[in-house]
């Protein structure tokens, strides 16, 4: 009777839908590492918020992924073509020297140890407080001087990105270890029957009481990074590229 049961329930279409997502990561942490600044850029779009000037109500940012430094500029609408002339334009001219672009704070310190000023200027910005309330850095200030030593901190540009990148490796590698006791495995196979986490896709109404997974969808592809090609089971597949902790097995 208990058999039963526990098979009746596992292949109930309401039952599967309605389960609880986990949320504990199913796959190991992948770092993402960049050797030399501008080479790697993360993008996102970020909105809408109260229109501002210019009736903006969108803002496309930009970060650099060694030296976290950000562009943005602020949107009315969001289109192919501005989102172009965002990186072939002044407001993110390095990107064009960018050789990975992921599609997912300029004064303070990151894991690196520098500010993403110094990592791009190989000098340390001097911020407005600086000239409101004088630093010895400020008092002691020479033109002649200041040059020369622009010209020295150069020398030392490749080392103190080097280091950097060390220091952010070793960061890394402690997050990624911390993160990694925490993974639960869930692998599938190409063949298998995958609901997709609702929340995620948003293909279904997410309100109170909506369902927490959505589908059904087939697994047609396998990466090494724990990311799955789904074939949506219609007429017409649908074929995307999601990660595994957004999957759940299906049962028919």
């Amino acid at each position: 009777m208990y058999a039963d049961t526990e098979q009746r329930i596992r292949v109930c279409q309401e039952c599967q839908l309605q389960a609880p997502v986990s949320r504990a990561p199913q796959h190991p942490m992948i770092p993402i590492t960049s050797l030399w600044p501008f080479c790697k850029w993360a993008i996102d779009i970020v909105g809408p918020f109260p229109k501002g000037a210019g009736n903006a109500e969108y803002l496309v940012v930009a970060i650099d992924f060694f030296t976290k430094w950000v562009e943005a500029k602020p949107l009315r609408t969001i289109t192919s073509k501005q989102i172009r002339d965002f990186f072939l334009g002044k407001h993110c001219m390095q990107v064009t020297t960018a050789k990975v672009l992921w599609a997912h704070r300029t004064t303070h310190k990151n894991s690196t140890g520098e500010t993403p000023f110094s990592l791009v200027y190989d000098s340390e910005a001097v911020i407005p407080a600086e000239i409101t309330v004088p630093t010895e850095r400020i008092l002691s200030y020479s033109e002649g001087e200041n040059d020369e030593r622009l010209r020295t901190n150069l020398n030392y540009a490749e080392e103190r990105r080097e280091m950097a990148v060390i220091r952010e490796a070793i960061n890394k590698q402690r997050i990624a270890k911390y993160y990694d006791k925490r993974v639960r495995a869930r692998t599938y196979k190409v063949g298998d029957l995958v609901w997709h986490d609702n929340q995620a896709s948003r293909a279904q109404n997410t309100r109170k009481l909506g369902p927490n997974w959505e589908g059904t969808y087939m697994v047609i592809g396998i990466s090494n990074t724990g990311a799955y090609k789904l074939a949506e089971l219609k007429d017409n597949p649908i074929k995307q590229t999601w990660h595994a902790t957004a999957l759940k097995k299906c049962y028919l």
